[in-house]
């Protein structure tokens, strides 16, 4: 039997993600962001901590992440 966990995540960035995939496959906004989750982990791309800093401040900036 599989565990799970909850993560949250502000109302507004739902919304925007909501109205991001209106036009796409998926169902949710769950599925669409393990989707993402699993992409990036499968990808052979890598960005430097700076960049892992200023895109986590942008998130910040933006109300996304506190």
């Amino acid at each position: 039997m599989s565990e799970y966990t909850t993560i949250s995540l502000r109302k507004e960035f739902v919304a925007d993600v909501e109205e991001y995939i209106e036009d796409e496959p998926f169902g949710s906004v769950k599925e669409f962001v393990k989707h993402v989750v699993v992409q990036e982990m499968e990808s052979d791309d890598e960005i430097s901590e700076a960049e892992a800093r200023r895109i986590g401040k942008r998130l910040q900036d933006l109300g996304y992440v506190d």
